[in-house]
């Protein structure tokens, strides 16, 4: 039943209330991208070309690329000694130009069309508002699954012939929407597809190792390492990098992460600052908190747990385990809530796309045994292939 899910629903059925794409032209500066981050989705926000700005929205075509708050902090950070310089920065020239970002589809097109796109590296999909156009997916087939999607997404019902017949064409000028984008992104799909967990059953329910949905080739860096090293070795997708401990065995622990989403919403001259100075892990204490006395508590909270990790007898591999969890536990002790979300591998997937849905995350740490050795990372492409790999995209 879970092709009826990604066929028979069209992009004009998950678009009502969506906003318009989020952005500034090429020519704004570093500063008026940064401001409007924090009200963007998905941490990011769209650099277009300039000519291309309101009162009409941009196309996809216009589109140099997104700009993230990694983006951002990693750009200032390379420019710490005068960051009022580096704000005044057009954001033409800061943003990665990748106009695969942003895609650009009709209101009739299939949600496994969409996912198709978004699987190819589209992290924002726009769809032309028209509500005067009816979808061309014929629903049909599956009308009760249609009165569902009604009830959750608002979409509005086409009107019948015989209501229509006393109303006179409304002109191009006057209809609502016209010329006009919402825009559809990741996170919405994750939304309204765990609105549908019993026409998914039971992929849903089975773990992310079974399906083959976690990313072992995930980035990290060493608790000690320069935090700018993380900026640097952020992947396209997700933008995140875990900061890990090695152990002798070539395990791994997480301690924290560096990514987009845990810099949404922060001071972004406070964190550049941090960045170009601290290491990963004293860089990821003070997240949270923000601000230079976060960072100075996480630096603090660093000493004393170096300090007590020397003190620390160790003489077997699981003491020295057990030392160095205790002690990057108080280097994080000022920051508890800085801990990075991670997931079991025994963990199924609707659990981990719950997850996601609740913290606004782009990303799930997935961890395995009782040492929660760090073994991948779940992000959106990983539960879009899982969902979607026994439904074939229409020709």
């Amino acid at each position: 039943m879970d092709h009826i899910v990604f066929l028979r629903t069209a992009a004009a059925d998950l678009t009502a209330g969506k906003p318009p794409l989020a952005g500034v032209p090429a020519s704004a500066p570093l500063s008026a991208a940064a401001a409007a981050i924090p009200a963007s989705q998905e941490a990011a926000v769209a650099v277009w070309r300039d000519g291309a700005s309101p009162p009409l929205a941009p196309t996809a075509a216009t589109v140099l690329g997104l700009l993230s708050s990694l983006d951002v902090i990693a750009f200032l950070a390379s420019h710490s000694g005068d960051a009022a310089a580096a704000m005044k920065t057009p954001a033409g020239d800061v943003v990665a130009h990748d106009p695969s970002l942003v895609r650009e589809v009709e209101p009739h097109t299939r949600l496994i069309e969409i996912m198709e796109l978004m699987k190819q590296g589209a992290r924002q999909v726009l769809v032309r508002k028209n509500i005067t156009e009816p979808s061309t997916v014929d629903k049909r087939p599956f009308a009760p699954f249609y009165r569902a999607v009604l009830k959750l997404t608002g979409t509005p019902r086409a009107s019948s012939p015989a209501q229509n017949a006393g109303r006179s064409s409304p002109s191009p000028s006057s209809t609502f929407g016209c010329d006009k984008y919402c825009c559809l992104t990741r996170e919405d799909i994750i939304r309204f597809l765990i609105n549908c967990l019993g026409a998914l059953a039971p992929t849903p329910l089975q773990s992310v190792s079974s399906l083959g949905a976690v990313n072992r080739g995930y980035a990290h860096v060493e608790a000690t390492a320069p935090a700018i090293e993380a900026a640097w070795k952020a992947p396209r997708e997700p933008r995140a990098v875990a900061v890990v401990q090695t152990y002798s065995d070539g395990s791994r622990a997480i301690l924290a992460d560096v990514s987009a989403h845990r810099l949404w919403r922060r001071d972004y001259v406070a964190a550049a600052d941090a960045m170009a100075s601290l290491s990963s892990l004293d860089f990821a204490a003070g997240v949270d908190a923000c601000g230079a006395a976060a960072w100075a508590c996480s630096d603090g909270a660093r000493r004393r747990g170096e300090g007590e990790e020397a003190d620390a007898v160790a003489p077997s591999p699981s003491s020295r385990r057990f030392s160095s969890r205790r002690a990057a536990n108080q280097m994080m002790a000022c920051h508890g809530r800085n801990a990075a979300l991670t997931c079991s591998t025994t963990s199924s997937l609707a659990a981990v796309m719950a997850q996601m849905l609740s913290y606004r995350a782009t990303h799930i740490w997935v961890t395995e045994g009782e040492d929660d050795v760090l073994v991948g990372v779940v992000g959106y492409m990983e539960i879009f292939d899982a969902v979607t790999r026994a439904v074939a995209p229409p020709a």
